[in-house]
């Protein structure tokens, strides 16, 4: 059991912290006006990422089978967010360091292909070329607060949606399968949230060609609110854990 806490925390952190850390990618193609080249590394990452689901769900869904108890998989879920949530605040701290690591594999990738180009960033130390530095960070009294909301709506349901499945599958284990297939519900949910308004409106900005900081504005914004995203999933968790123990 100790084995596949460990897998879950790993897979689940690792995999939100890429996710995460894919945004720099759209930074970095602002910053050297390679934009669609920042969009298709974002998302190849992205999907890159999405390596961990795979081992993630089925050690929770082992552990379900094995009839796990409530309490034990609330202290998990709320660990599992807690840690995402500070790995979140780390990356947009470090936002600049990632966003070069970008251009360098921007870089990388003009005479090698990606996975080549990766591993080439993540072995070299030093780089001959003079990178672009992100001149700006915005404070947080200039963040939109409906752009903060809109992301941590529709982060919450991406980042915890099968948390909040495999909670229902323990509590109504007769209909288990059932329970866990509400997965592509919850998920969909924030997938709109994510398609209709945050993704248009992040790549609007960034294609508008002036000397304004909104672009980056936007970004922050949408990571701030995938880090508030966490810390709701946590305060949810964490009620549901103390009322399980009441009752």
């Amino acid at each position: 059991m100790i084995f596949l806490i460990f897998t879950v925390l790993t897979c689940y952190v690792l995999m939100q912290s890429i996710e995460t850390i894919s945004f720099s990618s759209r930074i970095a193609g602002k910053l050297t006006g390679r934009l669609a080249l920042g969009t298709t590394i974002q998302t190849s990452v992205y999907t890159m990422s999405r390596v961990f689901l795979p081992p993630l769900l089925l050690a929770f869904s082992y552990m379900i089978e094995t009839d796990l108890s409530l309490q034990i998989f609330l202290l998990v879920a709320i660990s599992l967010v807690f840690l995402s949530f500070f790995a979140s605040i780390f990356i947009i701290l470090k936002l600049n360091f990632f966003q070069v690591l970008f251009q360098r594999l921007f870089l990388l990738y003009d005479s090698s292909r990606l996975p080549t180009a990766i591993f080439k960033v993540i072995t070299r130390k030093q780089f001959a070329v003079d990178l672009v530095q992100m001149s700006y960070t915005p404070k947080l009294r200039d963040l939109s607060y409906k752009k903060i909301f809109a992301s941590t709506v529709s982060y919450f349901f991406l980042s915890a949606g099968f948390l909040i499945a495999f909670s229902l599958a323990i509590l109504i284990p007769e209909y288990r399968m059932t329970m866990s297939q509400t997965i592509t519900a919850f998920h969909g949910i924030g997938a709109v949230f994510l398609a209709i308004y945050i993704d248009p409106m992040m790549s609007k900005s960034l294609d508008i060609k002036t000397q304004n900081k909104q672009w980056l504005t936007n970004i922050y914004s949408i990571l701030l609110g995938r880090s508030l995203a966490y810390m709701c999933s946590f305060v949810v968790f964490l009620s549901l854990y103390l009322y399980a123990r009441l009752t």
